[in-house]
């Protein structure tokens, strides 16, 4: 049961993550600045989806490692529109033992 919980909350710490990040992304974009063909927006769409409906460890560290990629690659678009943002605690599984 604790295990059902710790997943749960994991589960929705990645969407609070994507939401962020999409948040923050959707302000710069009102701003003025361009993602071609809307690329990154489209993948965190995809990637909340992903997390939201992932039903174990396996699938939920499987978004985050893609989503771990799209912060990265997002933090360096809007470093070259002069915009910052800050690294955001991802979930790990739990130990097994």
């Amino acid at each position: 049961m604790a295990k059902d919980i710790e997943f749960l909350k994991a589960k929705g710490d990645a969407v609070e993550n994507l939401k962020a990040i999409q948040i923050n992304l959707s302000r710069c974009i009102d701003e003025g600045m361009i993602d071609s063909d809307d690329t990154y927006y489209n993948e965190l769409l995809v990637l909340i989806d992903e997390a939201s409906l992932s039903k174990n460890w396996p699938e939920l560290m499987e978004v985050v490692s893609k989503a771990k990629i799209l912060e990265i690659d997002v933090a360096a678009w809007l470093s070259g529109h002069g915009q910052t943002s800050i690294s955001l605690p991802w979930p790990r599984p739990p130990k097994q033992g």
